[in-house]
């Protein structure tokens, strides 16, 4: 006799479509799915401005398995996205509105009275934001590619560097098509759509992020003007505080899961915020940080990037997210027993995942490598050297993978750097073929020696693993501004200065974090560039005041080598990852 397969019974008993009333009197539309059985539940909550149908079918967690774990799950679009009323101030609204989404959930006769949330990018955001505002029963926060520390750090800035293309791309293709269906009039929604137009062929030209489009004043629609006037603000501007906890970590009190992917734009706010967590934890006994950081993207999660497959246990998918988050919803909101392992991390190239006490690692140790004037890698400076190359602000070097979010063709993850590597205005060092594995498991960054014949430099900086057959595919990169050098990367806080001409300065770079296991017959390489164009601002090689903009000029850079001058890679490494 044949055997048919019976379909799954939807886990869901009740989908309900209601409004959550705000403290002024908006409504936002709020998705309340309900498991079978008595409850009340714990509720799980996810608040953000993509319009959260989507989550039902295609979201960061399987919701239907949330509710069929037995928890309360409500979808909510925030003030003036989608199907919420109100206009929407991003960053801004989400202290008192997240508290008051969670009171009032908190509060339903479906609800126990205890809330978790969870969700990506700006829906990260809105869970520290809703615990910031005062959200009692809020008791758990599972945070993914998060920007919420700091809006310097792959946010709007990185390294001092405005992030032109990530915030074209968020203003232009996610808020501003709802935001221009909601105008108030057929003419307000001619105009703006026309705008948006506009832009795109400005994108499509590369007009909207050459050197200077930050201050060609052109005629974008509302959302697009509204984060370029970010990006012009001084980075100790009080508006890049709205919405984020830079100064306020000891008011996260609650336990958090924290998830990351290695190339993610917001994978250094993910990682340094599991670290200043940590820290508290350790100084104050609180709940100590957990987390996850995959081979993903930050809008793609199944192991695949860049042309590259990271191999079978490499997805979101195969390595059980959703299943991580319930047993941690289920030991914070019901008391059943944790995971033992804080932190699960996947080595690249490996093709596995890792687990461990604390990230980076407790047995990770240094180690430098020097930039060598032949061009070679290696663990002792050798004798002094420079390199020059030229900076000219109207050829810049074009972004090629790495840890991005941009529009096509500009994709994310460990794409090769061959053709890019080619260019004059990129300088190369690398290792002979390595004997052994070295497996780098932690932070990165670059110590470069720099002297500019312009008052302002920028330094772009690779960590690339160069396979035998010549192909180099980015692990990491990062950027720093001349001009920002004395200026903290996550705060703001410190004075732009510009750069004296013929004068060496020390420029640190910080290229975040990775893990990645370098095979034998493999080089670690390390690139040097003046640009990553649409990825960051292009710089002009000349400084100017806060508020001010100053002309391109084309400038020639040297790179300083040698025990005088020691130009190098730092890198935490691991003898053997368990």
């Amino acid at each position: 006799m044949p055997v048919t397969s019976r379909p799954t019974p939807d886990p869901v008993a009740e989908r309900r479509e209601v409004t959550c009333p705000l403290r002024d009197g908006t409504r936002l539309r709020t998705l309340l799915l309900l498991p079978y059985g008595a409850g009340p539940w714990p509720a799980l909550l996810t608040r953000h401005p993509y319009d959260v149908t989507r989550e039902e079918d295609d979201g960061h967690l399987d919701v239907r398995r949330l509710v069929a774990a037995g928890y309360l799950v409500a979808l909510q679009d925030v003030r003036g996205r989608f199907g919420s009323e109100g206009v929407f101030d991003p960053c801004a609204q989400e202290e008192a509105d997240g508290a008051d989404a969670v009171a009032w959930l908190a509060g339903r006769p479906e609800c126990d009275g205890t809330v978790g949330m969870w969700g990506a990018s700006y829906a990260s955001d809105t869970q520290f934001a809703a615990l910031l505002g005062g959200a009692p029963a809020l008791r758990a926060l599972a945070p993914a590619m998060t920007p919420a520390l700091s809006a310097l750090d792959g946010f709007r800035f990185r390294g001092g560097v405005p992030e032109l293309g990530s915030t074209l791309a968020w203003t232009h293709y996610a808020i501003a098509p709802d935001a221009i269906a909601r105008a108030a009039s057929a003419r307000e929604r001619e105009t703006e759509r026309r705008r948006w137009e506009a832009t795109e062929r400005a994108i499509t030209t590369g007009e909207a992020y050459g050197a200077g489009a930050l201050h060609a004043g052109r005629d974008a629609e509302g959302s697009v003007r509204w984060g370029l006037d970010r990006l012009r603000e001084p980075l100790d501007s009080p508006r890049h505080r709205e919405g984020k906890i830079v100064d306020r970590i000891d008011a996260v009190d609650v336990p958090v899961l924290l998830t990351g992917g290695w190339f993610d734009v917001f994978l250094g706010p993910t990682l340094e915020l599991y670290r200043r967590l940590r820290r508290r934890a350790e100084d104050t006994g609180g709940p100590a940080p957990r987390l996850v950081v995959g081979p993903w993207t930050h809008d793609d999660l199944s192991g695949r990037a860049a042309g590259l497959d990271f191999g079978p246990e490499a997805s979101a998918d195969a390595a059980d997210l959703t299943g991580l988050h319930l047993r941690w919803f289920d030991a914070v909101l019901r008391g059943r027993a944790l995971d033992p392992a804080p932190v699960r991390v996947f080595l690249m190239s490996a093709g596995r995942w890792v687990e461990t006490d604390g990230f980076p690692p407790r047995d990770a140790r240094t180690l430098e490598l020097y930039l060598h004037a032949g061009g070679a890698l290696a663990p002792e400076p050798a004798g002094s050297g420079s390199l020059r190359f030229v900076s000219d602000p109207a050829t810049p070097v074009p972004t090629c993978g790495g840890a991005v979010l941009l529009f096509a063709p500009f994709g994310a993850g460990p794409a090769d750097q061959t053709a890019v590597e080619a260019r004059p205005d990129v300088v190369s060092w690398r290792t002979e073929p390595l004997e052994k594995d070295l497996t780098v498991m932690g932070a990165v960054h670059a110590v470069v020696h720099l002297s500019t014949t312009g008052t302002d430099a920028d330094v772009v900086v690779r960590l690339c693993d160069e396979h035998p057959d010549g192909t180099s595919r980015v692990v990491a990169d990062g950027v720093r501004r001349g001009s920002a050098r004395s200026v903290d990367p996550v705060t703001g806080r410190g004075e732009r200065g510009p750069l004296e001409p013929g004068r060496a300065y020390e420029i640190t770079v910080d290229l975040w974090s990775t893990a990645h296991a370098f095979p034998p017959g493999h080089r670690i390489r390390v690139d040097i560039a003046p640009s990553s164009s649409p990825r960051w601002d292009v710089g002009v090689n000349a400084f100017a005041p806060d508020g001010e903009f100053a002309q391109p000029v084309v400038a020639e850079h040297t790179v300083l080598l040698g025990p005088g001058h020691p130009s190098r890679l730092v890198l935490d490494v691991v003898t053997s990852p368990a």
